[in-house]
């Protein structure tokens, strides 16, 4: 190994790690990083793909292991990167990964003397210090990844903006850097360092990947966790050349049978997404593709132009039915408007996947069985109930710590189905409960039956799959 930093030249591993337990369960790349618990999923790590092809970009020899779609176990991974003798190992990490990854790091230093471990990711964002301090981690990024990343590994890390590190027992943070503005100098991510067609959702049509169509979000909801910490609150857009661009390499070099548009809100700039969708048409590039919108778009020429140009599923945040919960998380949008939104994509032939937050501030019994009503009355065409989850680094995390109702003693606890705070008029145990029973009022009635049996016909597969976890869910 190279103790001392050199210009050019550098070997990169990136790594998506391994847990010690329920290996190849673990995902890390999505708004609620969790072992597989209502359905089987497992999506490709984008943002650390990207990093990687930023580092790549500027002559440096990179490798990726995606060890938990490969089902890699701790011991096996370690073996792996021996082998590659990388001088930097580089991984995403997450809330509740955060210890195991800590844990695994610990023994790879061990393994690879002089090896510089640097984390990216949401938790270490929000918490670089503590990140550092009784860990083996040697630098940690805050924010956006390319460009800290390949600075501190070209450079090392004084005055390197946007990473904390640990120099001689004590812990230094840098400035933070700002928002990439040119979007389209980033090259496309690594896909050829990917196991591409081991990722699936159980809506989306498998083998798919994740594109970005922009990063940030302009909406100011209190518990969602990457604006806050990663991609910022305005919502930076790639020209839609680079994007339709991407598109094309992509349909000509890979076999996906779909793409999700991974952006918080892809339809936050109307004008912006009907461009791209104009420029689909005009290219006449046949594919089927997803992405998240807001529950009450019903803008009829936007959802026209989506489903024209290929888009065939929506995601949608409803969160919950009970306007003054809604109102309090900064949702900004009515009941009604939701009710208006969902009935106008299903109208347009869109497959609706509505998501609902149960156990956000002012929820009790009564305001979690509204929700269930109003989702069973709305009928998206499938639906995924979770319980709240307070990130670090999130307005909602802030306001529950400084009410002193935090009680999760470790961050692994910081998953779906887990008591992480108190709730003032519902136990642990109501919660976890509620999110169950939702799961059986929506899919086990009658109404449902005729969606499922068209799902069979399209997806058996993941019909079965998707079966089969959920009767483990809700019994």
């Amino acid at each position: 190994m190279r103790d001392n930093l050199k210009e050019t030249g550098m070997n990169v591993l990136f790594a998506n790690l391994p847990t010690f337990e329920n290996s190849g369960n673990f995902n890390r790349p999505i708004r609620f990083p969790t072992y597989n618990y209502a359905t089987p999923v497992m999506h490709p790590p984008l943002l650390l793909a990207y990093a990687a092809s930023y580092v790549r970009a500027r002559g440096h020899k990179v490798d990726l292991i995606d060890a938990q779609v490969e089902s890699v176990s701790v011991g096996d991974f370690i073996e792996r990167a021996k082998g590659l003798c990388p001088d930097f190992l580089v991984c995403e990490t997450s809330t509740p990964s955060f210890t195991s990854d800590a844990r695994v790091i610990d023994l790879v230093k061990k393994e690879i003397p002089g090896l510089k471990v640097v984390f990216l990711g949401p938790h270490v964002t929000a918490l670089p210090e503590e990140s550092l301090r009784g860990t083996s981690i040697d630098c940690v990024v805050m924010g956006e990844y390319e460009e800290s990343l390949l600075e501190y590994v070209e450079k090392g890390p004084k005055e390197t903006k946007g990473i904390a590190y640990r120099v001689n027992g004590h812990v230094v943070r840098n400035a933070f850097r700002d928002y990439i503005s040119d979007l389209d100098s980033l090259p496309f991510p690594v896909r050829d360092l990917l196991p591409n067609y081991r990722y699936f959702d159980p809506i989306l049509r498998n083998p798919f990947t994740f594109m970005l169509g922009g990063r940030g979000c302009p909406y100011r909801c209190i518990f969602c966790n990457w604006p806050q910490t990663i991609s910022g609150r305005r919502y930076r857009v790639r020209t839609v050349r680079n994007i339709v661009d991407e598109i094309g390499h992509l349909l000509e070099n890979y076999e996906f049978k779909s793409i999700l548009f991974n952006d918080d809100t892809f339809t936050a700039n109307k004008q912006h997404a009907i461009a791209v969708c104009d420029e689909i048409l005009r290219r006449g590039l046949k594919f089927d593709w997803a992405c998240y919108a807001r529950a009450d778009t019903d803008d009829e020429e936007l959802l026209r132009k989506l489903r024209k140009a290929g888009c065939y599923l929506l995601k949608v945040g409803v969160e919950s039915s009970n306007q003054a919960i809604l109102d309090g998380v900064k949702k900004g949008y009515k009941v009604e408007n939701i009710r208006r939104g969902i009935k106008r994509m299903l109208e347009e032939c869109f497959h609706v996947h509505a998501t609902f937050v149960i156990g956000l501030p002012g929820e009790t019994k009564e305001t979690i069985q509204e929700t269930v009503n109003f989702a069973i009355e709305l009928s998206p065409t499938t639906v995924q109930f979770s319980s709240a989850i307070p990130y670090p680094g999130t307005e909602f995390y802030e306001l529950l710590d400084r009410n002193g109702d935090i009680i999760a003693k470790d961050w692994e606890e910081f998953m779906p189905l887990r008591p992480v705070f108190r709730y003032q008029s519902l136990s642990s145990e109501e919660l976890i409960n509620s999110v169950k029973q939702a799961y059986r009022q929506y899919y086990l009635r009658p109404r449902y039956v005729k969606i499922a049996l068209k799902e069979m016909l399209t997806q058996p597969r993941i019909l079965v799959g998707n079966a089969r976890k959920l009767l483990q869910l809700v019994w």
